[in-house]
């Protein structure tokens, strides 16, 4: 559980909006993986469950306040801090950070841009779903509206589609954790975003995401200088 170096692989070809885009993105996505998908401590895990339960989860604020939460609530010693930037072809940034997020970023990206149809298939399909609740709440005039047998059953096989297609592997704590499906779908749609907003950094050769840490090289030991032998 220790802090570490991840170093993110980039050309030259980045510009102030992509310096912007991608730390955002990453930042997010760290905190959503660290929190929800791995044993790692948070400051304040009541204050998760507080927002997890107490969001009205009807726009688009929820999503970004949750975001803000998660972030709050990563460890000082493992929130990432730029160790090292060098721009170039190749260039990289290096990250000081707990490295067991950074690699879980790393697979759910490289799956992310190297599928096929699963992934947006999935995605696509929940926001099928999520819109036509929405509409039927709007249609009865209230905020939260109970979800149908149906309703709830797609959402959950959907749900496991993309949290798979994105290596996301506690869903069904998460699913305890918000009480509700129709969150889980939002929550798990949020990710997949921020997530695919980093996979078109990789799919268009401007930044690399190593799917694991370098190993550190041996240390090797100075050879001691023969002594020379003084022959009377």
């Amino acid at each position: 559980m220790e802090s570490g170096i991840y170093r993110v692989e980039m050309d030259g070809r980045w510009n102030l909006k992509d310096l912007y885009e991608f730390p955002h993105a990453y930042l997010q996505v760290y905190a959503f993986i660290y929190a929800f998908d791995t044993d790692l401590p948070t400051r304040d895990e009541e204050r998760i469950n507080h927002a997890l339960e107490s969001y009205p989860w009807a726009g688009g604020y929820s999503i970004v306040n949750m975001y803000s939460v998660l972030q709050s609530q990563v460890s000082p010693r493992f929130k990432p801090v730029v160790k090292e930037i060098r721009y170039a072809s190749p260039g990289w940034i290096d990250l000081l950070l707990n490295v067991h997020p950074a690699v879980q970023i790393a697979g759910a990206v490289t799956a992310i841009a190297t599928s096929t149809a699963g992934a947006v298939k999935a995605y696509a399909a929940i926001q099928d779903c999520l819109y036509k609740i929405s509409a039927r709440a709007r249609k009865a005039r209230i905020e939260k509206i109970q979800l149908t047998r149906q309703e709830v059953k797609e959402l959950e096989g959907l749900n496991k589609d993309l949290a798979d297609s994105m290596n996301f592997n506690r869903l069904s704590e998460l699913q305890d954790r918000t009480g509700s499906v129709h969150v889980t779908s939002k929550l798990l749609s949020a990710q997949y975003r921020r997530l695919k907003k980093l996979a078109e950094f990789v799919t268009s050769g401007k930044a690399r995401l190593p799917v694991s840490t370098p190993k550190a090289a041996p240390k090797t030991t100075p050879k001691k200088k023969k002594k020379k032998s003084h022959k009377g």
